[in-house]
């Protein structure tokens, strides 16, 4: 039988520490401020959930306490971001508090390589496509000022001299990558730190900008307005309303779509690039850490829901929609959940609760088929 690991947290905890603690807050690419939990005993179950993926197999889920996995840099390492206790520490409410910057951790020697040191906060780190730079974000809570990091020389260049919304952004190429200002601008970055603005939105309220090919997606409004640039002819053009996340697919043939469908509802559709929607993956109270395995033919996402057959963490197959449901108790995520390389592991990144202090512990999926 098909075992599973399942890390037992309790109730919701207050997520306003970690966004001064971590690295400017635990949010989904959009801005959602999301739970923390608490206690972090683990304990394995015989999975009795009847899975439709006869050949599905959870192999293993490797812990890693007190950092913050975000992205992948090849199958055996990953960008995290911690404390760095080698810098002075600041006085936050009476408690002594490190800043927060980006590590390389080797997997399969368990061992810290600091890729950017900093006096300050850094965080939301994101790779290029060719892995040779790194965006990221000088943080103070929700805001910031974005710079890119050559990984070789590591030299580092100020993206333009404007602050945005810490998360949000995506490289468009392996030489430019699009981020929001606080005007609700898109501005396009090269990597000698140039910018140049692509649409006025008009609306301060940018989040989910990702990109496909030579299309932006990004949402706007508290409708939900899903919206479209093309950088090759300048259009920009409205999609859909009461849209959530926008997760376009590697090959730039579907979109997966988190919409809202009342004001305590949520579904997690595929659609094609004009928005018609093809099937429902998931449905729950909320959708979060969306990702396309390389492939594209699995998605990763965490559902949180009243009942536990019907939340935490899942994989459906994109092309017969069938799912299979992981852990019941990684309903919560700091980021966008992240498939490796080779496409069996998945990373997850959760802020719990222990000895009444909160941290990030970070999960290592490993599946097979």
């Amino acid at each position: 039988m098909m075992r599973w690991m399942k890390v037992t947290f309790g109730a919701l905890g207050a997520a306003a520490l970690l966004t001064t603690v971590a690295c400017g807050s635990t949010t989904e690419p959009s801005g959602n401020i999301q739970g923390a939990k608490t206690g972090t005993d683990i304990t394995v179950k015989d999975n009795t959930n009847t899975s439709v993926y006869q050949n599905f197999k959870l192999e293993k889920i490797d812990k890693l306490p007190n950092m913050r996995g975000i992205a992948w840099l090849s199958e055996s390492s990953i960008v995290t971001d911690k404390e760095n206790t080698s810098m002075k520490p600041v006085s936050v409410e009476g408690e002594e508090r490190y800043p927060h910057n980006l590590y390389m951790y080797d997997l399969t020697k368990g061992t810290d390589t600091p890729l950017i040191e900093s006096e300050v906060n850094l965080g939301a780190p994101q790779v290029s496509p060719d892995g040779q730079h790194l965006f990221y974000w000088q943080t103070e809570e929700a805001t910031g000022w974005p710079f890119i990091l050559n990984l070789k020389s590591g030299e580092v260049v100020a993206a333009g001299k404007e602050d945005g919304f810490v998360q949000e952004g995506a490289w468009l190429d392996n030489e430019h990558v699009v981020f929001s200002n606080m005007k609700g601008d898109l501005i396009l970055a090269a990597l000698d730190g140039t910018t140049k603005v692509l649409v006025e939105t008009g609306n301060f309220n940018v989040r989910s900008i990702k990109v496909s090919g030579n299309m932006i997606y990004y949402i706007t409004g508290e409708d939900g307005q899903l919206n479209t640039y093309d950088t090759k002819t300048g259009e920009a053009k409205q999609v859909l309303k009461s849209v959530e996340w926008v997760i376009p697919s590697n090959d730039g043939t579907r979109l997966a779509i988190v919409k809202r469908t009342a004001d305590t509802k949520r579904a997690l559709v595929l659609t094609d690039l004009e928005g018609n929607e093809k099937a429902t993956l998931a449905r729950g109270t909320q959708i979060f850490g969306t990702s396309w395995s390389g492939d594209d033919s699995k998605i990763a996402y965490t559902i949180n829901s009243d009942k536990d057959n019907e939340k935490g963490l899942f994989v459906s197959n994109t092309e017969s929609a069938e799912q299979f449901q992981i852990s019941a108790e990684m309903d919560n995520v700091a980021d966008s959940l992240a498939w490796s390389p080779q496409g069996n592991k998945i990373l997850l990144s959760q802020s719990v609760m222990e000895n009444e202090k909160y941290h990030f512990v970070t999960s290592i999926i490993t599946i097979s088929e």
